[in-house]
């Protein structure tokens, strides 16, 4: 097992589930072509020729990271003159299989080492909790405020097999570190929890990003509403906070699929990085079915301008089914975007880089 089999089912489930038609309630018939192409590497769906405005993004061709055995879901910050990355990871040993947040460091943000402890082992930067309501960590986001560094991470109790559903339910936590090697819970109870029934995030919320602005902490993050819900939904939903802790969601979704209308996006739009640019604008680098996206506004809620292409796409084989899950950092008239490249159904998954001149212009 190479990440949490709830993820590798999930992806399997989703392709089945909007591949065809639902005989069920929900009606749901998945109009993009984007299914049909994932077997294509080159820079540019079948659909679309390539824009006279390309927004140019230069990829590593290797990953920058690779983790042990495998790593996913990077969040990158700077701290001082040191980048620091945290990712899902997978924990095994002769007697347990945990999914967990580990560390590394850079200089230079595509040469990474371990943040702590042997080179032949991860760096937990935090750890499951076995009897826990978040037992499974993934997709964390690492942020600095004041003299902390805080961790916004998604877990969950069981996963969707055992509960045989489409997702697991996860719920988003709190942590926070001195010396950003090693996080401690701020509670021990999520800080954001699933909505009520067909609420856009009842079934689920996974990758938190957030920002620290005018006073305000702002928060994006993934809603699912897949199982048991009248109306499908997989997209992006907001909260705000004047602590980091206590929150209060927004009444409607940010950004979703349906919404953005563009066919390599298709129905999932989820798994964003929100950055404020040197410009004072907003960049929202998100995940579409058939690559990585990014939209600008004047308010970190939008209204959003949708770049129409998508920036990043898969080209190489060990991203070969999908990329998603971008971290950006814009400094020193560059975009930093790392990313997850994925290879089958979760099989292997590692960390890519990619970067282009800033400002973005489209």
């Amino acid at each position: 097992m190479k990440r949490s089999e709830k993820t590798a089912v999930l992806f399997f489930v989703l392709i089945t589930l909007f591949g065809c038609k639902k005989d069920g309630p929900t009606g749901l018939v998945n109009q993009s072509p984007g299914i049909q192409q994932l077997n294509r590497l080159g820079a540019y769906p079948e659909w679309e020729e390539e824009p006279i405005n390309q927004l140019l993004f230069t990829k590593r061709p290797d990953p920058v990271w690779e983790g042990i055995p495998v790593a996913g879901d990077p969040t990158v910050f700077r701290d001082g003159d040191t980048l620091r990355m945290y990712y899902t990871s997978l924990f095994l040993s002769d007697t347990l299989g945990k999914l967990i947040i580990s560390g590394v460091k850079s200089k230079d943000g595509l040469t990474w080492q371990i943040m702590d402890g042997d080179l032949t082992e991860e760096s937990i930067a935090l750890d499951y909790m076995p009897d826990g309501w978040d037992k499974y960590l993934e997709t964390a986001e690492v942020i600095k405020a004041g003299d902390e560094i805080l961790m916004y991470y998604s877990g969950y109790p069981v996963e969707s097999q055992e509960l045989g559903t489409v997702i697991a339910n996860g719920e988003i936590g709190l942590a926070h570190s001195a010396d950003g090697i090693t996080f401690e819970r701020v509670t021990f109870d999520p800080i954001l929890t699933r909505g009520a029934q067909d609420a856009k995030d009842f079934n689920a919320l996974f990758s938190p990003t957030v920002i620290f602005d005018n006073g305000t902490y702002y928060m994006l993050y993934t809603g699912w509403c897949i199982d048991n819900c009248s109306d499908p939904f997989i997209g992006l939903l907001g909260a705000t906070s004047s602590d980091g802790i206590n929150w209060e969601k927004q009444p409607d979704p940010i950004l979703f699929g349906g919404q953005v209308n563009l066919e390599w996006v298709g129905f999932i739009l989820a798994e964003a990085d929100l950055v404020k640019g040197p410009d004072d604008e907003y960049y929202l680098f998100f995940t579409g079915e058939n690559g990585i996206g990014v939209a600008r506004s004047d308010h970190p809620f939008g209204p959003w301008d949708v770049y129409p292409y998508p920036i990043l796409v898969k080209e190489q084989s060990w991203e070969s089914s999908k990329i998603v899950a971008p971290s950006v950092i814009i400094e020193k008239g560059k975009v930093r975007l790392w990313y997850m490249g994925v290879v089958g159904e979760f099989e292997d998954f590692s960390i890519g880089y990619a970067e282009a001149n800033f400002p973005l212009e489209w």
